[in-house]
């Protein structure tokens, strides 16, 4: 297997909040990301991760990084969440702060969307793993797009 595209990898997509943490699940072969789980941004939201990754033995975990400079606790929290997944998980899996700035908009879009054709319950809001899918596709299109020397 020398050539990159053959080779299958397990990814993780996070869309880090304040108050909750969107999780997706995807892999290389198809570039597609499917909502995983939302977690809520409380003291045990490492364990909740731990459980996760356990599960799903990930190759990769991309973290979307908004990229914010004005919001300060904000982007204190991100570097500390990002900081605690590299430092545990880091010599086992690569981990990818990938730069999104409006995946949670876009979200928003996409379900008002699904809403507006029946295809998702308009109870359920679901935007913080939605954004966790969209992260994780970027990063697919970005990396297939660099493969294929687009």
């Amino acid at each position: 297997m020398n050539n990159k595209s053959e080779v299958i990898l397990t990814c993780i997509g996070i869309d880090f909040g304040l108050k909750k943490v969107g999780i997706s699940l995807g892999q290389t072969i198809t570039c597609k990301a499917r909502p995983l789980s939302i977690l809520k941004n409380d003291k045990v939201i490492m364990i909740n991760m731990d459980k996760i990754i356990q599960n799903w033995q990930p190759d990769v975990i991309i973290i979307g990084d908004p990229q914010i400079s004005n919001n300060k606790s904000f982007a204190e929290e991100f570097e500390k969440f990002s900081s605690l997944l590299e430092d545990v998980y880091g010599s086992k899996i690569r981990i990818i702060r990938f730069s999104e700035t409006l995946s949670t908009e876009e979200a928003k879009i996409l379900i008002k969307e699904l809403r507006k054709d029946r295809i998702l319950n308009k109870k359920k809001k679901q935007v913080d793993d939605i954004s966790a899918c969209l992260i994780l596709e970027s990063w697919f299109n970005e990396i297939t797009t660099k493969e294929n020397g687009y």
